[in-house]
């Protein structure tokens, strides 16, 4: 019945334009259009004066227990990623990222890269994602295009890319020491 419907709706719209490309005839009713219409709707107001990781952190505030992250089989909370972000945070503040410094991310898409990105955030620096399949050449141009003083990676870092002695920081091998760091948020 379904089928048949569609198929009515296919050939009402061919007929209404015979010249139409098959990629532009309508497949859907105008009740399912609707619908859809209404799903779709997910616009939402949000405090425009607000930064991305302020926004979360008041996400943390009203619901701290909620599943932020799911990476596998490990489900991360609202509090753990924004006391995991902090540490994170305080240390890359030290190595002195801040306002106009310029961060990469080498990580591939994992709970670590999101923490990463609002660790950056949250130090007052800004993050240039780097894929770590592009090749070394690449990379390297990136890193030097962009002068970033420090990148974060999970694993080895492309071994052909000069880089400064600590610039990488590589965050499974700084897991101990971050997990020391300060969870507190910083302050601006």
């Amino acid at each position: 019945d379904r089928m048949v419907t569609h198929l009515v709706t296919l050939l009402e719209g061919l007929a209404a334009s015979p010249a139409s490309p098959v990629a532009g005839l309508p497949l859907l009713t105008a009740a399912e259009q609707a619908t859809l219409a209404r799903w779709n709707a997910t616009e939402m107001d949000f405090p425009r004066e607000s930064l991305l990781h302020e926004l979360v952190e008041a996400q943390v505030e009203r619901s701290p227990e909620a599943v932020a992250l799911v990476d596998g089989h490990e489900r991360i909370s609202y509090l753990e990623m924004d006391r995991r972000a902090n540490r994170l945070a305080h240390a890359l503040r030290r190595r002195g990222v801040g306002p106009d410094v310029l961060v990469g991310v080498c990580v591939r898409r994992s709970a670590p890269m999101v923490i990463a990105l609002l660790a950056i955030l949250k130090a007052g620096g800004a993050y240039v994602p780097l894929d770590p399949e592009y090749p070394a050449a690449r990379l390297a141009w990136m890193i030097e295009d962009a002068g970033m003083p420090l990148i974060l990676s999970l694993g080895a870092f492309a071994p052909d890319v000069p880089f400064a002695e600590g610039a990488v920081l590589r965050l499974d091998l700084e897991a101990e020491a971050l997990a020391r760091e300060d969870e507190g948020r910083l302050l601006p």
